[in-house]
């Protein structure tokens, strides 16, 4: 930034300085000397820890980087970091009882707290002072943390333009913020920086006093105006106002009057709202930055200021408190709870030595009674956190103040028409209450979003505690949750009905920002003074919020909650049962996986949809079932289901449902062993998506496309195209990744990725796509897809280690399929733990480990069975007579099938056990006949083994 001079026939030579001395509390160094004082007496620094000391100022309050100190101090040279630890130890040792002064941000570097700071100088002889001397601004004890950014907007702003308003809710830290402007400009002011405090100043005419009293202004009661205009006509001064906000419109004529007689006269001003005087340039002061959820270490939260601050103000209120990755989940919940907002963080610092982090973050639940702890020097208005946004509220009208209140029953972002609908009903003008919006916004107690084609508005969470408060005292919480709730039930409905039709993208767009709307209108009217009639019609409609967001766990727990409300009451009409049950079938089937409930559920959906004759929940029905029985291993009635969908649709000339019964149809014949019927069914609806991109792509749960080419990658890798169907799982997951969809990624992860992973025995990448599986599925409460993706946990470890510990990898994968009915056919995964605890000195029992699905699933129409075969003749003990008939029909069996994957792995074992009876040409023929018929080993572990055996024939 340029600095800010006067004009040039007006400016005074500088005498030269032969050093530039620092202030700092009471110390003052003189780099170009190399000397520091304390209190006007020498202390003994080294080259470094002057060097160091001198880096440390030059930061202004900031934190410096060990990296960066080292890189200044030693520059070129390469050095530990114990390094720069011994000279900070110095500089503390000669700070003495101010050693304080200098604090280790931990895992960032170091901080010297610069409170009354000031880059004096050589001060000349008072005979040859050529600078009017203006009045210390207030030296703040603590330091100014996480406004790097605003201290240089503000600075260049005040150097572009000679008014500038900083506007921001009380508590924001806009005074705190102008003091440090202040300072920093002193030396760009040749006639000094002056404040003017307007805090305590009720009266219109005392505007002009106060601030003739802050420019020193030599005036009278008669005439201060024009003594005042006189007196800094030819100054070239920054004159900051301070909380303006209750006279904003004297204040602002003030204003207008000084810079219309002052040409170099520049004015900061305070306000929670902009005064809207003459040529002002408004910069809207935002909260410091939190930390999202998912930064949960103590260096990842410390890169936020409003951690920043809250740290170091708990660690001054309690001697105790220290600041880790223990508590730096509770730190960074505190700092979102309250926004940001500096002057809500200090008084809820001060709590913690009384009621440690927890007690606090409870505590905000009523936080106006807990943030009670501010300091006796402060402003009235800022001792407790009620008091700040009592005095904002009291700057509001009586419209103002109704839309005020009724606006808290939106939990976050809201619409200035649903506003009119449910705050302003008695406004028929929109313009109303859009002024009022403006108006709110304005006052700095509503923040405006306008990066969308339409306005969007939401208070800060600690206004809107406020607004509750307020709305609870009106006696008009009824009322206005009751618009509310009727308003979002139309929503909703609207929402239900282009889910149909939109792209998902612009249904997201659209729609799903209104999630939080939902779920309060469903709180409330499931409460016992709400409306559960309105509570059913929103539930009825809600499945597309449920299904685009994942929220299934979420879904799940509502809809059983309303029926079985609405069952002890009323009977609900078939039309919104058969929308209930429809949505409590799709929720459980991603959120439990195949229980009892979900077939209930899909049940009687479909039972009344076929009484409705609903052609869109009938479809949706055999869906849910066709999943359920394929989860359950009834592979059959899976496959009835996958046809009837394809006969409605076909019927109904709905082409996209054709195309997903065809996906699901082919799944069906894979699993009953059928794996070139249903390579062609799922490639034919493959085609079908890829050329007609459906409106919805999450109509049946997830997306089509990607869950046919995740179930491909698991058909081509039986089939014997292992390279292929590493390819098209990677693709199912890059395809899933792009849409952003929960349920999707869950299912290319699980179907495709992990699980032709899994067949090809790789445990590592097994584990990785196991890891973000669970993570996706924990987050979204899909409950199904977070317990598969512990059993390919179970797998890859238990795959890793081959140890003592196999077995109890097993007992955790069993119990997982038996908590949700898993079918352990389904996959090769517990087949395969067996197989590997078995080859160590972990001999399985068969008496304690239930075993019996190998044999049940041992049969023509199962995807495995070939494999299941074999699997048997390891852990069964049988004689190598009857272990060469079993491996040799199983054999047979794979080649019927076309499954040259499980071919090849039954050839490896039966050639070896031919060759342990010297029977080298059976067992070359053997697997000379399986590898030629193996379309592609250039992936495939098995063909490698094969390979190596083939050599020993």
């Amino acid at each position: 930034m340029e600095l800010i001079k006067p004009r040039p026939d007006e400016a005074d030579p500088a005498p030269p300085s032969p050093d530039r001395a620092i202030h700092f509390g009471r110390y003052r160094i003189f780099p170009k000397l190399r000397l520091l004082l304390r209190d006007g007496n020498k202390i003994e620094l080294g080259p470094r820890a002057f060097d160091v000391l001198c880096t440390l100022l030059e930061a202004n309050g900031e934190v410096v980087t060990k990296d960066d100190l080292i890189e200044r101090v030693w520059a070129g040279v390469v050095v530990e970091e114990n390094n720069l630890q011994a000279q900070i130890s110095v500089i503390r040792k000669a700070l003495g009882p101010d050693r304080d002064m200098i604090s280790t941000e931990f895992g960032r570097g170091y901080r010297l707290a610069v409170a009354g700071r000031d880059d004096a100088g050589f001060l000349p002889p008072p005979e040859r002072e050529t600078k009017s001397s203006s009045p210390e601004l207030p030296h703040p004890v603590t330091s100014l943390l996480g406004r790097v950014r605003e201290l240089s907007e503000i600075k260049s702003l005040i150097g572009d333009h000679r008014y500038v308003t900083l506007v921001g809710p009380g508590g924001i830290g806009k005074t705190r913020l102008a003091i440090e402007v202040g300072r920093r400009l002193r030396e760009d002011f040749r006639n000094g920086v002056y404040l003017a405090e307007m805090a305590r100043v009720v009266e219109h005419s005392l505007v002009w006093p106060t601030i003739a009293t802050a420019l020193r202004a030599p005036s009278s009661a008669a005439d201060v105006v024009e003594q005042t205009q006189s007196y800094v006509q030819d100054k070239h001064v920054l004159l900051i106002i301070d909380n303006c906000e209750q006279l904003a419109d004297p204040i602002a004529e003030t204003v207008e009057t000084l810079l219309a007689n002052a040409a170099n006269l520049h004015i900061l001003v305070t306000a929670q709202e902009p005064l809207g005087a003459t040529g002002e340039h408004v910069y809207r002061l935002a909260p410091l930055s939190v930390p999202s959820i998912d930064k949960e270490t103590a260096e990842a939260a410390l890169s936020h200021s409003a951690v920043q601050l809250f740290v170091e103000r708990a660690t001054a209120n309690s001697y105790d408190f220290e600041f880790g990755d223990a508590n730096a989940a509770d730190v960074g919940a505190i700092c979102r709870r309250l926004d940001g907002m500096p002057l809500a963080l200090e008084l809820a610092a001060a709590r913690v030595s009384a009621l440690g982090l927890r007690g606090v973050l409870a505590g905000l639940d009523d936080r106006f009674k807990l943030l009670t702890a501010g300091r006796r020097t402060a402003l009235p208005r800022h001792r407790t956190l009620r008091a700040t946004v009592d005095w904002s509220h009291s700057l509001l009208d009586d419209d103002e103040r109704r839309l005020f209140r009724r606006l808290a029953v939106f939990p976050l972002y809201f619409s200035a028409d649903a506003a009119q609908h449910i705050a302003a009903p008695e406004h028929e003008e929109a313009w109303r209450v859009t002024d009022l919006l403006a108006d709110l916004v304005a006052k700095s107690l509503l923040l405006s979003d306008v990066a969308g084609s339409a306005p969007l508005y939401r208070f800060l969470e600690t206004i809107r505690f406020y607004a509750l408060e307020k709305l609870a005292d009106s006696g008009e919480v009824a009322s206005t949750a009751e618009r509310h709730a009727a308003f979002f039930a139309g929503f909703a409905r609207q929402a239900a009905r282009d889910w149909k039709t939109f792209p998902s993208e612009h249904w997201r767009q659209t729609y799903a920002h209104d999630i939080d709307d939902i779920r309060a209108a469903l709180d409330w009217a499931f409460s016992s003074e709400g409306d559960k009639r309105a509570g059913i019609a929103i539930l009825a409609n809600s499945a597309p919020y449920w299904i685009q967001l994942s929220l299934h766990d979420e879904c799940q727990r509502r809809l059983t909650f309303a029926l079985d409300v609405q069952a002890s009451h009323a009977t609900i009409p078939p039309v919104e049962e058969m929308a209930l049950q429809s949505a409590l079938g799709t929720a459980l089937s991603w959120a439990k996986g195949p229980v009892p409930q979900t077939r209930a559920a899909w049940t009687r959906a479909c039972e009344l949809a076929d009484v409705l004759l609903d052609k869109e929940v009938q479809l949706q029905a055999h869906y849910g079932l066709w999943l359920y029985h394929l989860r359950c291993g009834q592979y059959s009635d899976s496959l009835t289901h996958a046809t009837e969908m394809m006969n409605l649709s076909s019927s109904a000339g709905d082409f996209e449902g054709l195309a997903a019964g065809q996906r699901i149809a082919g799944v069906s014949r894979h699993f009953l062993g059928e794996h070139a019927e249903a390579r062609s069914l799922i490639e034919a609806s493959l085609k079908w998506y890829e050329a007609g991109h459906p409106a919805q792509a999450f109509r049946f749960g997830l997306d089509q496309h990607v869950a046919g080419l995740a179930f491909l990658s698991r058909i081509l890798w039986v089939q014997g195209y292992s390279s292929d169907a590493m390819e098209t799982a990677s693709v199912a997951l890059d395809e899933a990744r792009a849409l952003d969809h929960a349920c999707t990624l869950c299912c290319a992860f699980a179907e495709g990725w992990c699980m032709v992973h899994a067949l090809n025995g790789e445990s590592e990448p097994v584990a990785q796509g196991a890891i973000s599986l669970i993570s996706a599925a924990s987050k979204h409460g899909l409950g199904f897809w977070r317990t598969y993706g512990e059993i390919f946990e179970a797998w890859s470890a238990a795959k890793r280690s081959a140890s003592e510990s196999s077995c109890d990898h097993i007992a955790v994968v069993m119990a997982s399929l038996g908590r949700i009915d898993f079918d352990p056919g389904y996959s090769t995964l517990l087949a395969d733990m067996l197989l590997t605890s078995n080859a160590t000195r972990n001999r399985i029992d068969t008496d304690a480990i239930d075993v019996s699905f190998l044999m049940q699933t041992s049969h023509e129409g199962h995807w495995s069975a070939p494999e299941f075969i074999r699997v048997q003749t390891h852990l069964l003990s049988g004689t190598k007579s009857s272990t060469e008939k079993e491996l040799t029909a199983a054999l047979s069996l794979a080649r019927r099938q076309g499954a040259h994957a499980w071919e090849l792995k039954i050839a490896v074992d039966l050639a070896e056990t031919l060759l342990e009876d010297q029977r080298r040409q059976e067992a070359r023929h053997i697997l000379d006949a399986a590898m030629s018929s193996f379309p592609d080993g250039r992936r495939s572990h098995t063909w490698n083994s094969a390979s190596a055996l083939q050599a020993q024939c």
